[in-house]
């Protein structure tokens, strides 16, 4: 395990033997029970060890979790005996940080607000990467990432800070030559042009299109895939088929005529936008003020 893991599942860990069960843990750290049962279990394979006995009715501490326990309470004490004196060394946040984002979302609404927070922390340098792709937090060592998903990562704390509106679109030219889909089951017979960083991209999903109907998901194909946001919308309208693109990069060219919204009464699900980092409740101040600054920053930008 990555020490920083170790540094977080430790905290967890503490907090569920001192509440007594992982519903009160989740509580006191902001997890979900579930995120808090996965930490504990990823402890466990990580020392080959067993620490907790869970049944449906109790959880008890074994003698090795209850060794663990009280080394890691001391530890965690430690760490913060530590930040409080360089705290008090230092008013300011410093360090390095490691940011991850989506690279259209990025350079739209969060490479300004991390820009601004740079110029009110001098002593923090920023390692910032902008990337459709997956990340792997923890293997890569991104201390604070900035996703659009339906589903965050249960082992992190995920903050919701807004939501991306999308629609499905392809030119004048395409919906000529091919027709325009009047359902999602539709997109079968069509190109439909798809983000190779998202694995999940080949199924659509669309909401209702009218309250207390069911969701529909469809699995597309088509002749390109691609990596980048950008080119997928350059791809639309060039005419090479039918992309799933965020609102606000397609509005001008839905007004323009250069792109035209299809199967409008079956809107795209909507993405939660998330700013996620490491669980537990020790974290360095540098990325405890950073995810304040974002989660303020972004929830404005993205109303």
């Amino acid at each position: 395990m990555h020490e920083r893991d170790v540094v977080s599942g430790m905290a967890v860990f503490v907090a569920v033997v001192e509440e007594g069960s992982l519903a009160a843990a989740a509580r006191r750290t902001g997890l979900t029970p579930s995120a808090v049962s996965k930490l504990v279990t990823r402890l466990e394979r990580g020392f080959g060890t067993r620490l907790l006995r869970r049944t449906t009715r109790r959880m008890t501490v074994t003698d090795a979790g209850q060794a663990f326990f009280e080394r890691a309470r001391g530890i965690l004490e430690e760490l913060r005996t530590v930040e409080q004196q360089m705290a008090s060394k230092s008013a300011e946040p410093r360090g390095l940080l490691r940011v991850s984002t989506p690279l259209l979302l990025g350079q739209t609404r969060v490479v300004p607000i991390l820009l601004a927070f740079l110029q009110k922390m001098p002593q923090i340098s920023l390692d910032l990467e902008l990337t459709d792709r997956v990340v792997d937090l923890v293997g890569e060592r991104i201390d604070v990432a900035v996703r659009i998903t339906s589903a965050p990562p249960a082992s992190f704390v995920a903050r919701r800070v807004g939501s991306i509106r999308r629609a499905l679109c392809a030119s004048p030219g395409y919906l000529r030559t091919r027709g325009t889909p009047h359902k999602p089951s539709e997109l079968a017979e069509h190109s439909c042009l798809l983000l190779s960083a998202a694995p999940a991209s080949v199924v659509w999903n669309f909401a209702p299109p009218k309250p207390g109907g069911a969701p529909e998901s469809v699995r597309v194909s088509g002749r390109l895939r691609v990596n980048n946001t950008l080119a997928l919308h350059e791809a639309a309208k060039a005419g090479l088929g039918i992309a799933d693109l965020p609102r606000y990069v397609v509005e001008d060219d839905l007004r323009a005529r250069r792109l035209v919204a299809v199967l409008e009464p079956f809107e795209p699900e909507e993405r939660g936008v998330f700013v996620i980092y490491a669980a537990g409740p020790w974290l360095p101040v540098r990325i405890r003020e950073l995810t304040k600054h974002l989660v303020r920053e972004l929830d404005r930008a993205l109303r």
